[in-house]
């Protein structure tokens, strides 16, 4: 069988929107350049703007596919550009592979954790039509669970919880009521020494829904389990860890002392 010639990818090396046939199949997807200048909103820090056009790989019996990483990219100046240059329409639906593959749920993910690692959390819901409610729910999480490195070295998440509370309220989330039973969900804390330097303590395991794991760190955080550590990396603290050893129980036996504490 003759393979198919690969018109689309040839249109797209020879009008400048792919180095080479080598990247074009690397990368899977048209990258904006980086001295375009975009207007607000594209001009976010979000891959999902970065990268707008998903490109899948030609088969032998199967052309090239283009498409967007999301139906209102359409809108993007970058888009715009490749469309005019295009004589076939780019498919809203992305460009999904020959197993059928497509990277666009990846990109919803993108733009809420990139836009949270930046801190621009208020343009994160100004653009939430880009992303879900549980893709913010998650990057919320992350979030808090990790630190940036800022010439500032700060070291307690990209966001704070006064933050994360503003969010979950813009999403109309609702805070639970058993704030000692969401933790619980939580896997037990163990301890690891993965450098040999000392015991740590990192949070695992996951709550029933992505709304209730980014609560589970606002509450975590608020009532004292959870702690950052020197590398700015959320781990439960010694109090969590006694406290989720105890359960429900109305008191808890304090490691450090011995002695027992309630369980406020």
């Amino acid at each position: 069988m003759t393979e198919l010639r690969d018109e689309l990818g040839e249109l797209l090396i020879e009008k400048g929107f792919a180095p080479n046939d080598f990247v074009l199949g690397l990368n899977q997807s048209l990258t904006v350049p980086y001295d375009m200048e975009l207007p607000a909103p594209w001009n976010l820090p979000s891959r999902l703007f970065r990268f707008p056009i998903e490109v899948s790989a030609p088969t032998k019996d199967r052309p090239r596919r283009i498409g967007l990483m999301h139906p209102l990219l359409a809108d993007h100046p970058f888009v715009r550009r490749v469309a005019a240059a295009l004589p076939i329409a780019l498919d809203p639906g992305g460009a999904p592979n020959e197993h059928g593959y497509s990277k666009c749920r990846t990109g919803l993910w993108w733009h809420a954790v990139d836009l949270i690692s930046e801190g621009q959390w208020r343009a994160l819901l100004d653009t939430a039509e880009f992303t879900t409610p549980g893709n913010i729910f998650n990057a919320v999480a992350y979030g808090l669970r990790y630190s940036g490195y800022d010439e500032e070295r700060k070291r307690n998440g990209h966001i704070s919880t006064a933050e994360a509370r503003t969010i979950m309220a813009e999403l109309g989330a609702t805070e639970p009521d058993q704030r000692t039973t969401l933790l619980h969900e939580l896997s037990p804390p163990m301890s690891c020494n993965p450098d040999g330097r000392g015991e740590h303590w990192p949070i695992n395991g996951r709550a029933s829904s992505a709304e209730d794991h980014a609560w589970s760190f606002i509450l975590g955080i608020e009532d004292g389990w959870f702690e950052y550590d020197r590398s700015g990396h959320l781990v439960w603290s010694k109090y969590g860890r006694d406290r989720h050893a105890a359960g429900d129980a109305g008191t808890y036996i304090e490691s450090s002392t011995g002695q027992i504490a309630l369980a406020f």
